[in-house]
């Protein structure tokens, strides 16, 4: 069509790198190259039988064929509540509303489109989740970006955030276990930024996909805090908790104004998850987590171990942050990430570049241990030692 445009809210979006890297990819593989992709956070292993056999017998079921509530059924509500009073301790008498998700990423992009307006400014975590951005500058928005600083362990420092900025400010974005990083965070964290947002009336979103793949401890959330549920909302995943990530499940859980907000908008553009996948949700939501987590979880920890020192014997600087399937890498000599992937990927290794997170992602780039432990191990071998890369 040859007037064809993209609108203008597409246009204003940044640069995206990983179309690049996608790009060279493609080239590699035409050509023959034996590629290891690490690129992706999309684990290679299996979904647990049991929950693949909920889906199987309740797939068949007619009354699991028609359309799903926006909000999802009823008993994985009550699955997901159940679920957070086991894990955090958190009692279903605090008042939060649950909806269902498809997916977290939905999630944050229609919970951002639901509360904020042409020129808010939402203050997004640098480096960080790309989607953060897309969905502020998509919903009309401005981005402010407040630093993970290494000398900090990538953890935030709210007294960096000026009180100017604290009063212009519309919503905030916090991920921990963070993406791409691997930093934790403690319940510390959480109680003072509730308080700000309190203060300064700041509307919180907490990302939790990863709370499952602590390797240390425990990791807290946001919503384990008692004010957490005044000021803000916190999304949940299926997909790496129960190897999920294709199914597009999870869940919303926190403020009711806020989460209906988050509601309507979802009426507007979609509909509930499948009956059946949420039923398999019920079914690990309310499951044993040694049977259904900790396999899964013993082989990340594994690998996790194997390729940091594996890294650190190559002289490879790798922030250690006893979280998620994640490791993040200094540059050898402070080259730029791109080059450094760049050049990995000739070698047949996928990683992605931490200039992709934001600016201060620079100097560091992102592996993805969601490849077996023996094409992990040839990985290795292929990597060169930092000083010759």
């Amino acid at each position: 069509m040859k007037n064809f445009k993209k609108s203008l809210r597409l246009e204003k979006l940044p640069a995206y790198i990983f179309s690049e890297i996608n790009e060279k990819k493609a080239r590699l593989k035409k050509s023959g190259v034996d590629l290891i992709d690490l690129g992706m956070g999309d684990p290679d292993l299996a979904t647990p039988r049991l929950i693949v056999e909920e889906l199987q017998k309740t797939a068949a079921q007619v009354e699991n064929q028609k359309y799903a509530p926006y909000a999802g059924l009823e008993e994985f509500q009550m699955a997901a509540a159940h679920w957070l009073e086991r894990r955090f301790s958190i009692p279903n008498t605090r008042g939060n509303k649950i909806i269902n998700l498809i997916g977290t990423k939905e999630g944050i992009v229609n919970f951002t489109f639901s509360v904020v307006n042409p020129g808010d400014f939402v203050l997004v975590p640098n480096p960080g989740y790309p989607v953060y951005t897309n969905a502020v500058v998509l919903a009309g928005g401005t981005p402010v970006y407040y630093p993970l600083r290494p000398e900090n362990q990538f953890r935030p420092d709210w007294s960096e955030i000026s009180e100017e900025v604290w009063k212009s400010t519309k919503m905030i974005y916090i991920n921990f276990p963070n993406n791409p990083t691997s930093a934790s965070v403690s319940i510390d964290t959480y109680r003072e930024l509730a308080q700000l947002a309190k203060k300064y009336d700041v509307i919180v979103l907490s990302d939790s996909p990863y709370t499952e793949h602590s390797f240390q401890e425990l990791a807290p959330c946001f919503l384990q805090v008692p004010e957490a549920t005044e000021v803000g909302i916190e999304t949940f995943s299926l997909s790496k908790t129960y190897n999920m990530t294709g199914w597009r499940i999870g869940f919303a859980a926190g403020n009711p104004q806020m989460i209906d907000a988050l509601l309507h908008m979802k009426s507007c553009v979609d509909t509930g998850v499948f009956r059946a996948v949420q039923r398999a949700g019920i079914l690990a939501l309310n499951g044993n987590d040694d049977e259904l987590i900790m396999p899964s979880k013993e082989v990340f920890r594994y690998r996790r171990e194997m390729m940091l020192k594996g890294l650190q014997q190559k002289e490879y600087e790798v922030f250690d942050g006893q979280s998620t399937f994640y490791l993040w890498i200094k540059t050898p000599a402070q080259r730029k990430s791109m080059e450094v992937c760049d050049q990995l990927l000739e070698k047949g290794i996928v990683c992605t570049p931490g200039i992709g997170f934001g600016s201060m992602g620079e100097g560091w780039f992102r592996m993805a241990l969601t490849v077996p432990e023996e094409r992990l191990q040839e990985a290795l071998q292929r990597i060169p030692a930092a000083s010759q890369l």
